[in-house]
């Protein structure tokens, strides 16, 4: 197909959304705000895709802790309410473990190229409203297309032989 189709990175309700579609089968902490995560100036530039990045980033975080602890390279700082360090507490993600996903993982389309699609959105917007998108010459690129077609079929008075 020739449609060309721009699609923004997601605003910060669109990433809370997205937190909250993909996390709905995680055990997160009573700490985490996935609306403050979404709104944090450290998610600007985040894809659907990087905010599951980060969600997932987060839970390698909390397994990565856990493995520690269980091979007694860190002490266990989790206990139950009522204190009982014997007792099993459940993996969850909690904000310490965001704060770690946020340092390794970064947007995956950059300022610059941001900018890039930007100017591109507008121009084929522009271009629109003009009835034709142009290429850097002034020329029109539907009527480079036109002239490929015409160039590139049999004429009329001579068809291509089948061999």
């Amino acid at each position: 197909l020739d449609k060309l189709l721009y699609v923004s990175l997601p605003s910060a309700d669109d990433r809370a959304a997205i937190l909250k579609a993909i996390a709905k089968k995680v055990k997160l902490g009573p700490d985490v705000d996935l609306d403050a995560i979404a709104r944090s100036s450290r998610a600007n530039g985040y894809s659907g895709a990087d905010c599951a990045a980060l969600l997932r980033e987060a839970g390698l975080a909390v397994l990565r802790d856990d493995a520690l602890v269980q091979r007694g390279f860190r002490p266990d700082n989790n206990t139950n309410v009522q204190g009982d360090a014997n007792s099993i507490v459940p993996l969850q993600i909690t904000m310490e473990n965001f704060n770690y996903a946020f340092e390794h993982v970064m947007p995956s389309v950059s300022r610059k190229d941001q900018a890039r699609y930007e100017r591109m959105r507008d121009r084929m917007a522009r271009a629109r409203s003009r009835g034709g998108v142009e290429d850097g010459e002034g020329k029109k690129l539907d009527d480079e297309k036109e002239k490929c077609a015409e160039n590139s079929s049999p004429s009329k008075g001579n068809p291509s032989k089948l061999s």
